[in-house]
C-alpha cells in the first residue's frame, strides 16, 4: 500500500512530467537562437526562403536552424518531389519539397483541413504525380475537377515551422502561394 509521502511524491512527479508529455513541439531554446545568429544568415523580414537555403541550414547545423525557424511562419519556394494524400482526419495532403538530386533534407508541408476550398477534396492521380481539387455542390454532387499540384512543379508554400522529424523539416497549416504572388516573391521568375 502507498503511504501519504509516496502518494505526494507520485503526484509531484506526475505534475512535473505531464506538461512535457502534452507538448508535441518545443520552442527554440535561447542557445539555439544564439547559434542561429552566429552560424546562419538571418531570416528575411518577409519570411521567404528558397528550398536550398532552409535545407542547407538544417544540413549545416540543425540546432541553429531550429533556433532560426522555430515559431516562424515562413514561405518556402522550391520543387515538388512527392505528393501524398493523407489519411489523417485533419490533414488532407502532404507535399514534399526537395532538390532533384535529393542531396539535402526534404521539407514536408502538411496541408490541413480548411486549406482547400469548402466542399472540395483532393483527388490523386494513379501514380501520385498530380493532385487535383474535386469540387462538389452542397448535396455532394461532383461539379468538376481542376489541377492543383504536380511533381516537379515549382511552388511557394507558406506554413508554420513545426519540427525536424527523422531528418525532414516539417511545416504545418500550409497554404499554396498564388502564382502571381510567387512571381512577385521570386523576382519575376
Amino acid at each position: 500500500m502507498f503511504h501519504t509521502p509516496q502518494i505526494l511524491l507520485l503526484l509531484a512527479v506526475a505534475t512535473m512530467v505531464s506538461p512535457l508529455v502534452a507538448q508535441d513541439t518545443f520552442a527554440p531554446t535561447k542557445i539555439a537562437q544564439m547559434d542561429a545568429s552566429a552560424y546562419l544568415k538571418p531570416l528575411p523580414d518577409n519570411g521567404v526562403v528558397p528550398l536550398n537555403v532552409i535545407a542547407g541550414d538544417f544540413a549545416t547545423n540543425s540546432v541553429a536552424a531550429t533556433g532560426k525557424y522555430g515559431g516562424q511562419r515562413i514561405t518556402v519556394i522550391g520543387r515538388i518531389a512527392a505528393l501524398k494524400k493523407s489519411g489523417s482526419e485533419n490533414k488532407v495532403l502532404v507535399v514534399t519539397l526537395q532538390d532533384a538530386a535529393a542531396s539535402l533534407p526534404a521539407v514536408k508541408c502538411d496541408f490541413l483541413d480548411g486549406s482547400i476550398p469548402f466542399n472540395s477534396e483532393i483527388e490523386m492521380s494513379d501514380d501520385n504525380s498530380q493532385a487535383s481539387i474535386l469540387k462538389r455542390d452542397r448535396s455532394g454532387n461532383i461539379l468538376g475537377s481542376e489541377p492543383y499540384l504536380s511533381v516537379d512543379q515549382r511552388v511557394g508554400i507558406k506554413g508554420d515551422f513545426k519540427e525536424l522529424k527523422v531528418g525532414d523539416i516539417v511545416l504545418t497549416a500550409c497554404k499554396l502561394v498564388p502564382k502571381e504572388k510567387l512571381r512577385e516573391l521570386s523576382g519575376g521568375r
